[in-house]
């Protein structure tokens, strides 16, 4: 049976019908939102690389009039070519991609004018008639987008014939702004500011669109779907364009981006031909993947949790194309520990450190989430404001468990990737950078030897650490550092966990090792600061990291994770950056 491809980066639907590409069939939801969205005006919301592109450009295929011809072609064998719509075919779509907006506040205007043009352009190219010149679309004769739009609506209007109608898809309608609001809050609050004389960016072309939207008045834009990852942007925008309503986490559209398990099993036996993939099974591939694709829950009522699409297939075409299971830890997000300083620096110290303790140390964090997230209404973001635009960002996610025992929203990091990610933004929080390639050979051989892992710890806080770093040093400290000596190790034969879940509560650091006979390792750290440094107060860390050994080895969790393989426990007490002592638990 021939395999379908993986063509990574393509987002519309007719590229990758055309190219024997795998398509999950998310048909359905174009039925749902006509019939259960309960508005014309949502709004989508979901994590970067999550697909929401391709779920556009399906909108866009079904609904364009100048598609009509390649229904069959786009729709065959889909669920939506055998339970058609009236609205079918029906539309003049008017389709914006803002993914391309500049984030630069010197560039801002002139993108966002040159994204419109772009749009409108498409557009006219399919209906001159309906559309601008090139004359008209040249984009130094506007001094704004909305310029731009409203004398395309004008025209729009003046040509349209009774029953024709606009249909708006903005994709990534917050990218540029979400940008902006990482690197600078007062760069943010300006262009979404509602005040007189700061409205012309974004919510005048907002306005605009309200104001020609049909359920309001005699306009010419019937509906509209909106994607993006954050609703801070439309709430700061306030009244500029409250027709829109959210409707990402009701519960019939929280499959509509992503995919379930069943949807993954599927995509693997269509593209991965595994006689050519020596030792490799499909199991191995789904383990690794629910470990760092997958985990997401976007409504507190989910059934499954979902697994981020973009990832999963970027994954698969390495595991294709190198015939081998590549490293995880390759496929990127195309974020950084320094996007998510810039986010957390949009609350108070205090409700910082509550939100990156309780995330270092896997604690459900329990909070309702605000209707609205208007930043120009205040100078910081609140707990449940924080936890909102983190949640939105793909960095924590609904524990629906958790969620329907409490009573209230609970959220917790959704998957391996983004642990790392946040670690990496813990390190930097202490002024910690790792070296790369320290040999820990001794230690993931049969020797089992530790030994060199306690010296090169000492080592980097001796010389990675400035003194008022130091000063702050604490447990959690300990742990990155340990975290990132083991996964940077050479030969990469180690792999860290940090505060794993053994089923008898959190281990500090389990290390799995892939070594042939090799021992995996269970570490409990335990820091003093060298003005607390006493014998008592050594022996009593010992005991205590002793006494969480011993119940974290009865932990069902841990005894699944290790299997067959020798399990070492080290009670570990550095006091500053000396190891005190270090005693294996038998």
């Amino acid at each position: 049976m021939t395999k379908k491809n993986i063509i990574v980066g393509m987002c519309t639907l007719s590229e990758i019908r055309e190219s024997n590409g795998i398509y999950v069939d998310k048909t359905r939801f174009i039925d749902y939102l006509e019939n259960r969205a309960g508005t014309k005006v949502p709004v989508f919301l979901r994590p970067r690389r999550f697909g929401k592109s391709l779920t556009a450009s399906m909108l866009h295929s079904y609904y364009d009039i100048s598609e009509k011809d390649q229904f069959e072609k786009n729709f065959k064998d889909t669920w939506i070519y055998d339970h058609r719509t009236p609205l079918a075919s029906s539309y003049y779509v008017l389709h914006f991609d803002f993914s391309y907006v500049l984030s630069d506040a010197s560039q801002l205007n002139d993108s966002f004018i040159n994204a419109v043009v772009n749009g409108i352009s498409f557009f006219s190219d399919k209906y001159p008639e309906y559309g601008l010149t090139a004359e008209e679309l040249e984009p130094s004769l506007y001094k704004n987008a909305t310029d731009v739009m409203s004398k395309f609506l004008r025209n729009f209007s003046r040509n349209a014939k009774a029953g024709d109608y606009l249909y708006v898809i903005i994709d990534e309608y917050d990218h540029f702004a979400n940008e902006i609001l990482t690197k600078d809050k007062e760069s943010f609050k300006d262009i979404t500011s509602t005040a007189e004389g700061h409205e012309v960016l974004i919510k005048q072309f907002y306005a605009l669109l309200k104001s020609n939207y049909r359920g309001n008045r005699n306009g010419g834009i019937d509906r509209f779907f909106i994607t993006g990852v954050s609703s801070v942007s439309l709430d700061s925008v306030k009244s500029g364009f409250n027709i829109a309503t959210n409707i990402s986490s009701k519960p019939d559209f929280h499959e509509m981006i992503g995919f379930t398990h069943d949807e993954l099993s599927a995509i693997i036996d269509e593209t991965v031909d595994f006689s050519l993939l020596s030792g490799v099974t499909k199991e191995q591939i789904i383990y690794l993947m629910e470990e760092n694709f997958d985990g997401f829950s976007f409504s507190e009522d989910a059934n499954e949790q979902i697994f981020n699409s973009n990832l999963c297939l970027a994954y698969l075409d390495a595991l294709i194309s190198r015939k081998r299971i590549p490293d995880p830890n390759e496929i990127s997000l195309n974020d950084d520990a320094c996007k998510l300083r810039g986010m957390l620096s949009l609350c108070e110290d205090d409700v910082r450190e509550e939100i990156v303790k309780a995330m270092f140390n896997k604690e459900p964090i329990v909070t309702k989430l605000p209707d609205k997230m208007n930043l120009n209404s205040t100078d910081y973001f609140d707990k449940a404001q924080m936890i909102s635009l983190l949640y939105h960002l793909g960095y924590l996610t609904i524990d629906t468990e958790a969620t329907r025992e409490e009573g209230i929203s609970s959220f917790v990091i959704p998957n391996i990737i983004y642990e790392k990610l946040f670690l990496d933004y813990c390190r930097q929080a202490i002024g910690y950078q790792a070296d790369s390639n320290k040999d820990l050979a001794a230690m993931y051989e049969e020797t089992a030897d530790i030994t060199p892992l306690l010296e090169t710890i000492t080592e980097q806080i001796e010389n990675k650490l400035n003194p008022q770093s130091l000063g702050k040093f604490s447990e959690m400290a300990l742990q990155l550092i340990c975290d990132s000596i083991i996964n940077n190790s050479r030969k990469r034969q180690l792999t860290s966990y940090t505060e794993f879940y053994t089923g008898k509560g959190f281990a500090d650091v389990l290390v799995k090792n892939t070594y042939p006979n090799g021992h995996y390792f269970l570490l409990e750290l335990k820091y003093l600061h060298k003005k607390d440094d006493s014998k008592s107060a050594v022996e009593g860390k010992f005991a205590e990291a002793r006494e969480e050994i011993e119940k974290y080895r009865e932990g069902t969790v841990l005894k699944e994770k290790v299997g067959n393989r020798p399990l070492d426990s080290y009670a570990i007490v550095f006091v500053g950056s000396e190891c005190r002592l270090c005693k294996k638990i038998n």
